[in-house]
């Protein structure tokens, strides 16, 4: 009996004959292969007593008739004539259709067929690395050809071209991470120079008591902005004042020296050999007494997701007062106690809402500061005019970093 896959039995008498010698000459054949390979029956897709030919599936009840002669060769029907509705598709079955593919009108973009790939290369080791990363966003080709380690290597020498020597920065890449500067690149902490460091600032305050509002308290919102550059300078500045407002004062270093409200000062490692804890110390302020103060911070590195580097936790920030011909206090530096408590989670939340601050002395000649010591978050220049820290303190009164 002959079977269609999916429908009901059907028998057609007048194409029997021709289906019979095809069915049994596939199934000597389909047996022969078996008793050669040493196996019987199992070991193929089908049952030992079925066998598959042109999407039908004929079964036998024995192995007794294969020993029937085979009778001469006829032409063999397709078996899309043996039955009463026609199914061309059939004739396609294990056959592996390809497009035609043209070479000269392959969907490339302009840019792609004119630019050759030596000359992309080029143009994205003079780019930024964000830049480089969202053109491998793009398209395949250039997912392919953004990881060149060419590349790589000369973003790798520019984001730690002042901290350390070229050989060293080579060696690095060997030993650590087997000769792979783009794995360098996202696995190593580095200060991003693209944008700002920013963190935003809240404390309750009480007001003054009128005729019509009874113990009023105040929201104050302030924020801190740093910039570093990769020769081992940094600018800060702590203002009201909003994102959108201030990033353009430091995008140069001829604006923000106008500014007598923005610092300068330089930047090392804590630790030789740690990337994330860095000590900051401002340039001293002179006064008319001949006194000076010089501000010391200390920040751990870490990003949200690899490469990031996009998180500035604050350890310490201390001033110390000198004069001149006299010896200055010595710098207050953090313990490994206050490194290891910055991993705590409920940090930012018990400084932000001012809990164990202690209370301050303006008359020591080293402060230690309490508040203003939020995450710092970064922001890239093309992102902070429209950023969500430029909200108001009616729209967000608290900002949770991550």
């Amino acid at each position: 009996m002959l079977i269609d896959a999916g429908t009901n039995p059907k028998v057609f008498p007048e194409n029997m004959e021709n289906l019979r010698e095809e069915f049994w000459r596939e199934r000597r054949r389909y047996v022969s292969g078996q008793r050669h390979s040493g196996t019987r029956g199992g070991g193929g897709d089908h049952p030992s007593n079925m066998v598959v030919f042109g999407g039908l599936y004929a079964l036998l009840d024995s192995d007794d008739e294969l020993d029937q002669p085979l009778a001469p060769e006829k032409p063999i029907v397709p078996p899309t004539v043996a039955f009463l509705t026609p199914r061309p598709w059939t004739s396609l079955y294990n056959l592996r259709v390809r497009a035609p593919v043209d070479a000269k009108h392959k969907r490339l973009s302009l840019i792609q067929r004119v630019v050759p790939h030596e000359l992309m290369v080029e143009i994205f080791k003079r780019a930024a690395p964000a830049d480089v990363s969202r053109a491998a966003c793009a398209c395949r080709p250039w997912r392919l050809l953004t990881q060149d380690e060419h590349i790589w290597e000369k973003a790798c020498l520019d984001a730690w071209e002042y901290r350390e020597h070229v050989e060293t920065t080579h060696a690095i890449a060997r030993d650590r991470f087997r000769g792979s500067y783009r794995r360098m690149f996202f696995a190593r902490p580095r200060l991003r120079t693209e944008g700002l460091y920013v963190s935003r600032n809240t404390y309750i305050k009480p007001g003054i008591t009128d005729w019509e509002n009874v113990k009023p308290v105040h929201l104050v919102c302030y924020y801190r902005y740093f910039r570093f550059f990769n020769n081992g300078e940094f600018m800060s500045k702590t203002s009201p004042e909003r994102l959108s407002k201030v990033f353009k004062l430091f995008k140069t270093k001829y604006a923000a020296a106008r500014d007598d409200g923005v610092y300068h000062g330089g930047y090392s490692l804590q630790f030789e050999g740690d990337d994330s804890r860095l000590h900051l110390e401002c340039t001293p302020r002179h006064r008319n007494d001949d006194t000076h103060t010089t501000l010391h911070m200390w920040l751990r590195l870490r990003g949200t997701h690899p490469g990031a580097s996009n998180r500035l936790d604050f350890v310490k920030l201390a001033s110390v007062d000198g004069a001149g011909g006299v010896d200055e206090s010595p710098v207050p530096f953090p313990t490994l106690a206050q490194w290891e408590e910055v991993d705590d989670p409920g940090l930012a939340y018990r400084r932000s809402c001012g809990i164990n601050i202690k209370r301050y002395n303006g008359t020591l000649p080293v402060r230690d500061f309490n508040r203003g010591l939020n995450t710092l978050v970064f922001v890239p220049w093309e992102h902070a005019a429209d950023h969500v820290l430029n909200n108001s303190a009616e729209e967000m009164d608290f900002f949770v970093t991550g």
